[in-house]
């Protein structure tokens, strides 16, 4: 069975215990690439980390008005990415057809559609306006791209920054995309998200291909 055959949608079924240990592994080395970006590069380049605790703290706040101690978020951050977004990833692509071409129509069309309401009212600048280019040249070469594969893993790392700034933060009081706060924090954001899910789904489905029972 080939990578890219296992990419293709099936009937709705439980994951398997090997099938679910792929997933976590793959959350688990994908987090740890996550925590390298945000902590360390992200630090250099915009004089402090990315803190996705904080989403999480203002998220159960907002909604329960429960505080959160940055211990109980981290590991609640921490959950999320070893097996909340894997299990989703597994659902989403083993049960949606087109997956990958729906989720990436999604998040550039809303992002499109924000940037132009960006415009009309005078707050877009060059650098949200190079961040959108970004977005959508790596969202394009999915026409361009011989591996099936990899597009799909670009498609679901770009999917999960749009998850947790394009709707977990709005629902958390916090601005759509983090895009008032000027665009450096979002876009570092979106790299970091593009590198933690093409990493998770490609462990997983190599990590499957070899071994799918």
């Amino acid at each position: 069975m080939s990578a890219s055959s296992a990419l293709q949608p099936s009937a709705l079924a439980l994951p398997s215990r090997k099938t679910l240990f792929r997933l976590f592994a793959g959350g688990y080395i994908a987090l740890m690439a996550w925590e390298i970006w945000a902590r360390v590069i992200t630090a250099w380049v915009l004089g402090g980390p990315l803190e996705p605790p904080q989403l999480v703290i203002s998220l159960v706040q907002t909604w329960t008005g429960i505080a959160l101690s940055l211990p109980t978020a981290t590991f609640g951050h921490y959950v999320v990415g070893i097996v909340g977004y894997p299990l989703l990833y597994w659902i989403v692509s083993r049960n949606l057809p087109r997956w990958p071409v729906i989720l990436d129509a999604g998040v550039w069309l809303a992002f499109t559609l924000f940037m132009a309401v960006a415009t009309l009212r005078g707050t877009a600048t060059m650098g949200t306006g190079l961040f959108w280019l970004v977005v959508t040249a790596i969202t394009a070469t999915r026409a361009i791209n011989p591996s099936p594969l990899i597009a799909n893993c670009l498609s679901w790392g770009s999917f999960t920054w749009f998850n947790a700034l394009g709707i977990f933060a709005p629902l958390a009081g916090l601005p759509f995309l983090l895009m008032e706060w000027g665009g450096e924090l979002s876009f570092m954001s979106y790299v970091g998200h593009i590198l933690f899910g093409f990493i998770a789904a490609l462990v997983f489905e190599t990590l499957e291909s070899r071994d799918p029972g």
